[in-house]
């Protein structure tokens, strides 16, 4: 089992990423990373996970439908999805997650992926897709970027391995999911229900 996490951002300038697994790797470069990602399809399941909104509620009021996801706001913390920064990396993700996801078809066309967590848990195969949620973390401008990427892919990778519960730290079920119409876009997936599909978020508690 690994887990990789990939920081959005500019690819070659702010963009990070990190594997956590029997081979672990981290770096900067995109390719590397859907090359590792590749490497570890080839001997078991993988998560591969997005830092960046990948799903958004779907309300039915007008004043409600900007505000932040249920779970969003917390330890102090208020940024929701449509704010300045989650609306700049949400733009950044909507071209960089297809060319990942587009990538890795290539490479592993008869990989099964799914958003559904639950399954990939108890069946341990194929390749589950999520969103990762490291906020305020403090780290240095040098390597902010990895350590983020690479803190959610130890706390995905974690849970996996000692069987916990996993809960995604958002709360939306009535929703538009990106992450879903990336992979129909991409061809991982021909199901349009999946465009409400609740999303898996992982949310690593802030370090200090």
């Amino acid at each position: 089992m690994h887990v990789a996490v990939i920081d959005i951002g500019k690819p070659n300038k702010n963009l990070g990423w990190a594997i956590e697994g029997p081979d672990p790797s981290d770096g900067t470069d995109l390719d590397e990373c859907i090359s590792g990602v590749a490497r570890a399809l080839l001997t078991g399941p993988v998560a591969l996970g997005f830092e960046a909104p990948m799903y958004v509620p779907a309300r039915t009021e007008p004043d409600g439908l900007t505000k932040a996801r249920k779970g969003e706001c917390l330890h102090g913390i208020n940024r929701p999805f449509s704010a300045g920064a989650g609306a700049s990396v949400l733009v950044t993700a909507a071209v960089v997650v297809p060319y990942v996801l587009s990538e890795l078809r290539e490479i592993a066309p008869a990989t099964k992926a799914t958003l559904d967590w639950r399954s990939f848990v108890a069946n341990q195969q194929g390749l589950l897709l999520f969103e990762a949620f490291v906020s305020n973390q403090r780290k240095t401008s040098e390597t902010r970027h990895v350590e983020d990427a690479k803190l959610a892919a130890r706390d995905l990778c974690s849970n996996l391995i000692t069987g916990s519960n996993i809960v995604s730290a958002i709360n939306e079920p009535d929703c538009f999911n990106l992450l879903g119409a990336m992979m129909l876009r991409t061809g991982w997936s021909t199901d349009l229900s999946i465009l409400s599909d609740e999303c898996l978020v992982i949310r690593p508690m802030p370090t200090t």
